[in-house]
């Protein structure tokens, strides 16, 4: 009997014994399960994500890792307008078509007769007012006249002393021809080399229109085939050019009524008034060479082919104009020095008369030809 107890005591202790270890084994497995949750909710933390358990883990990890659209869908960096579309800047028609600034002009140069004009006035009388008033008035005038035309001829004659042959004398013939209308001018200058043995020769049509000038050259080289206004032209496009670039090579603007500055600093003297017998006035002035012909040198230079500009020793501008000091002639005589090919052409003289008509001007050209590139 005491054996069966024995037996049945040490069974009992052996199962106390088992389920110690059972539950000892329990406790170590659901700590390290709590450890790895732990651990893992540490490293979503610190991703940033969230752990509910492994299942919700997947869930809410999966679309935060596919729908990183935030991240790589940042259309907003790539295609931010404001970098991106500065089409604005490019394509500024200030770029393209760049404002010109006026060129430096010479030391002697002064503000244009056109800023000096005034209107003439009842009761004004020219035999009475000095030659620049008088000068001022025929400006005005013709700058208000809707419609005119001006044919103007001259000749140029150059003295040359050459080795072995001495002083030979050369001459050019100068056409000009001017036809306005309301805004609008056309200009023809033809130079012809007469008798020289070096031929200098230019044709060029040029149209004015506000502060643009368009430029183009004879069809032939021939000079025979230069007739005028009847001469034939190039079709070739043409590019403007502002009143700036135009005047730093030919001078003033063909608007004006000479290309001479005139005003009452370049004005040296000038002649009394003379009446004449068709009810016209007669007057010269004489311009002060050292101020008023800074445009004038840079014409001659260019249509003379000039090594440099020339240099003026005299100048004289005889005016015909009515008693409502409308123009009916210029005439300019004028002495200077020239050198060209590096010959030295001490004694030159130029003598042009320009006319002018009112009513007849032909700007058929401006519509059939320039009026295409005026910008």
């Amino acid at each position: 009997m005491k054996t069966i107890r024995s037996l049945v005591l040490v069974f009992l202790i052996l199962c106390l014994v088992s389920a110690l270890v059972s539950c000892e084994v329990m406790t170590a497995a659901e700590s390290s399960a709590t450890g790895s949750n732990a651990a893992t909710t540490a490293g979503n933390a610190a991703t940033g994500e969230k752990t509910t358990g492994s299942d919700e883990t997947t869930a809410s990890a999966a679309p935060s890792t596919t729908a990183a659209p935030s991240t790589t869908a940042a259309p907003s960096t790539t295609a931010k307008p404001a970098t991106t579309a500065p089409p604005a800047t490019t394509a500024k028609p200030a770029t393209t078509l760049p404002p010109v600034t006026e060129p430096p002009e010479p030391e002697y140069a002064v503000p244009t007769m056109a800023s000096a004009v005034k209107e003439p006035k009842a009761g004004d009388d020219p035999t009475k007012l000095s030659g620049i008033e008088n000068v001022m008035r025929i400006a005005y005038v013709l700058q208000h006249t809707e419609n005119y035309t001006v044919n103007g001829s001259g000749t140029v004659t150059t003295k040359v002393k050459l080795p072995l042959f001495g002083t030979q004398t050369y001459k050019q013939d100068v056409k000009v021809y001017k036809d306005y209308d309301r805004g609008v001018m056309l200009e023809i200058d033809l130079t012809k080399t007469l008798n020289a043995p070096v031929s200098v020769d230019k044709a060029w049509q040029t149209c004015f229109v506000g502060d643009t000038a368009l430029t183009r050259g004879p069809k032939s080289s021939s000079t025979s085939s230069w007739n005028g206004r009847n001469t034939a032209w190039k079709t070739d496009a043409v590019s403007p050019t502002t009143r700036a670039n135009y005047r730093s090579e030919y001078g003033l603007f063909g608007f004006e009524l000479t290309n001479y500055i005139l005003n009452t600093d370049t004005v040296k003297s000038w002649s009394s008034v003379t009446k004449n017998s068709d009810g016209t006035y007669t007057q010269t002035i004489y311009p002060d060479i050292s101020k008023a012909t800074g445009d004038c040198v840079r014409r001659m230079k260019k249509m003379g082919d000039l090594d440099e500009n020339p240099k003026f020793s005299n100048s004289a501008i005889t005016l015909t104009f009515d008693a409502n000091w409308q123009i009916r002639s210029l005439c300019t005589e004028e002495t200077y020095s020239a050198k060209t090919m590096g010959i030295d052409a001490k004694d030159c003289k130029a003598d042009t008369t320009y006319t002018y008509s009112y009513g007849n001007a032909d700007i058929s050209a401006y519509t059939s030809f320039f009026s295409k590139y005026v910008k």
